[in-house]
C-alpha cells in the first residue's frame, strides 16, 4: 500500500507543477501499436490503409489500459476519422481524445489539416506538412489528492479550457519508406487553478518525435500480399529524457498481422518493456466489397526490476474500418 501511495505522487508530479516547483515528463499518451496511431503522434502522416490499400477514408478507435497494478492508472480512449482528398493533395480529420491519469484528466476536440505535396518523377516522393489544433478540457480532483499537510490546503474540483496545437512533417519515399518529425503542444500552454491562496497548475511542454521504417517484401513467405513492416519512433520531452520504441510487424496473409518490439527509457528512471502484438485485416472474407475492418491487440511487459514491474502490464485495442 505504501508502494502504491509513492507512485500515486508520480502521477501527480508527471502532470502537475505545485507552488513554485515545476516538473516536466511524458504528457502525451503514448501506444503500443503506434503505427495505427500515426495521426495522433503526426498530423502529417497517413493512414496504412491509404498507403498500402488506397482507402481513402478512415474511422478508428481505441482503448488502451497502462500498468493495470495500479489504483488510478492512466488510461486513453482515442477516436479519429481521417479522410485524403486526393484531388486537392489535402488531408482532414477530426479526432476525440480522453486521457486520465490517477486524479487528473483531459478530453479534447481536434480538428487537422495536411498538404501532400509531390516531390519526384521517376520515383514517387512526397512531403506532406500538417497541423491539428483543438480545445481540451482539463480537470483535477485536487479535493481528493493526499498533500503532505493536508490542514493547509482546502480546495474543490476545477476544470478549465485550454487550446492544443500540434504541428508536423511526413516524408514517404516509392510507399515504401517513410520518416516523420512532429511537435505535439508545440506552445506549451500553462494552466493554473488558483483558490484562496493556493495554486496547482499543469505546464504542457513541447515535446518532440521522430518516427521512421517502411515496408519490405517478404516472398520467402510465398505469397504476395505479405510484407515486414520495421519501424523506430524517438520520443523526447524536457524532464523525461529519451524514449525509443523499435518494433517490426510481420503482414503473414491478407488476413492475420503480427509484431513485436522494445521501448527503451533513458530518462531519469531507466527500463525496458517488451511489446507484442497481433490483428486481423478484414475484407472480402466477411463480404466487404470496397472497405477493410482492422482489429489489432498490444500488450506491454515490464523487463527491468523496480518501477518497471511493480507498476504492471499495459494493453490496448485498436479498431478501425476504412472504405474508399
Amino acid at each position: 500500500m505504501k508502494n502504491y501511495k509513492i507512485l500515486k505522487m508520480c502521477f501527480l508530479c508527471t502532470a502537475l507543477c505545485v507552488g513554485a516547483t515545476e516538473l516536466a515528463a511524458q504528457q502525451t499518451p503514448i501506444f503500443t501499436v503506434y503505427r495505427d496511431q500515426w495521426s495522433l503522434l503526426n498530423p502529417a502522416a497517413l493512414s496504412g490503409h491509404y498507403v498500402l490499400n488506397n482507402r481513402t477514408m478512415t474511422l478508428s478507435a481505441t482503448w488502451r489500459e497502462q500498468w493495470w497494478n495500479v489504483p488510478e492508472s492512466p488510461r486513453t480512449q482515442w477516436l479519429n476519422w481521417e479522410w485524403v482528398q486526393e484531388k486537392f493533395n489535402s488531408v482532414w480529420g477530426l479526432a476525440l481524445l480522453n486521457d486520465r491519469t490517477g486524479k487528473i484528466g483531459q478530453t479534447g476536440v481536434y480538428g487537422r489539416y495536411a498538404y501532400r505535396m509531390e516531390m519526384g518523377r521517376r520515383t514517387t516522393h512526397t512531403l506532406t506538412i500538417g497541423l491539428h489544433a483543438g480545445l481540451v478540457q482539463y480537470r483535477a480532483k485536487v479535493s481528493e489528492i493526499e498533500f503532505p499537510n493536508p490542514a493547509d490546503v482546502a480546495l474543490s474540483n476545477v476544470t478549465t479550457l485550454r487550446p492544443d496545437i500540434g504541428m508536423g512533417a511526413f516524408y514517404q519515399h516509392s510507399d515504401k519508406y517513410y520518416v516523420g518529425i512532429s511537435v505535439p503542444q508545440t506552445f506549451g500552454f500553462f494552466t493554473p487553478f488558483r483558490q484562496e491562496n493556493f495554486e496547482i497548475g499543469i505546464r504542457r511542454v513541447p515535446h518532440a518525435y521522430l518516427v521512421l521504417g517502411g515496408y519490405l517484401d517478404t516472398p520467402w513467405l510465398g505469397n504476395t500480399t505479405s510484407f515486414a513492416e520495421p519501424s523506430l519512433w524517438l520520443k523526447y520531452a524536457p524532464g523525461g529524457g529519451l524514449n525509443a520504441d523499435a518494433n517490426v510487424r510481420l503482414q503473414v496473409s491478407e488476413l492475420v498481422w503480427a509484431g513485436t518490439g522494445l521501448n527503451v527509457s533513458m530518462g531519469q528512471a531507466p527500463g525496458m518493456t517488451l511489446h507484442a502484438e497481433a490483428g486481423v485485416l478484414l475484407g472480402e472474407q466477411v463480404r466487404i466489397a470496397d472497405g477493410q475492418l482492422k482489429i489489432g491487440f498490444g500488450f506491454d511487459v515490464g523487463l527491468t526490476h523496480g518501477a518497471g514491474r511493480s507498476l504492471g502490464n499495459s494493453a490496448e485495442l485498436n479498431v478501425s474500418y476504412a472504405w474508399k
